[in-house]
């Protein structure tokens, strides 16, 4: 007598699996805008939705339309016919500050290699003291590209400039407060005086410090808002 041989269909459906498919492409970038830095030569890199910009002190900026990022075992790989980058997810030195970023990043830019930190810093250095910053916005007014827009903070004294007048004063920092001393001003007309006027209230005013990993840090009280990013 011939028997059946009953195979259950769960049985035969784990014999028919296929090996697991490739990591899936999804929008980029993922959590919207991503940084990334180097030294020896320095270097920045910006990803945002739009377009992919390296830029280093010694060349003109290089750009590309961001792709759609690779979603890799260990990190985001982005490719293009100029600029292909690789995020790995460990932690990462700069080699030239205590900051420890989130991400390890490799950088091909026409054939060159670049390799540094990106992703925000995992504990920002959140002391003032000895550290520039370029102003990079005054209420959310984005301030010019040519002009002197800085702050320096360096032994209990602050130096600003928001495009015309020298301006200092004392500071103290308490956690994520700052507090002024009186600023004083140097009393040269400009031009444009908007920038410096609206900065000028704002650093009358304790100011609470909000930090964005550890290259921007944004300056705000009632007054308005200050952003910077810092300067190397």
């Amino acid at each position: 007598m011939k028997r059946l041989l009953i195979v259950p269909l769960t049985a035969l459906a784990a014999a028919c699996l296929a090996p697991p498919p490739p990591p899936p492409m999804t929008p980029n970038p993922p959590g919207g805008e991503y940084r990334a830095l180097g030294t020896e030569p320095f270097w920045n890199l910006t990803i945002d939705p739009q377009q992919m910009i390296f830029t280093r002190p010694d060349a003109p900026p290089v750009a590309q339309p961001t792709p759609p990022v690779i979603v890799g075992f260990a990190g985001e790989i982005y490719r293009t016919p100029r600029i292909n980058v690789n995020i790995v997810h460990a932690q990462c030195s700069d080699g030239m500050s205590d900051r420890t970023y989130r991400d390890k990043v490799q950088v091909d830019v026409d054939g060159r290699h670049f390799e540094g930190c990106g992703g925000g810093a995992v504990a920002p250095a959140t002391g003032l003291a000895g550290t520039s910053w370029h102003i990079a916005s005054v209420n959310s007014r984005v301030t010019p590209p040519v002009g002197d827009f800085s702050m320096r903070f360096d032994q209990g004294r602050l130096a600003a400039k928001f495009g015309c007048n020298n301006m200092g004063g004392t500071f103290t920092q308490d956690a994520d407060v700052l507090h002024l001393g009186p600023v004083m001003s140097t009393r040269m007309a400009c031009p444009d005086m908007s920038f410096e006027n609206q900065g000028g209230a704002i650093l009358a005013q304790p100011l609470t410090l909000t930090w964005s990993g550890g290259d921007r840090l944004t300056l705000s009280n009632g007054a308005g808002r200050i952003e910077l990013t810092r300067s190397y």
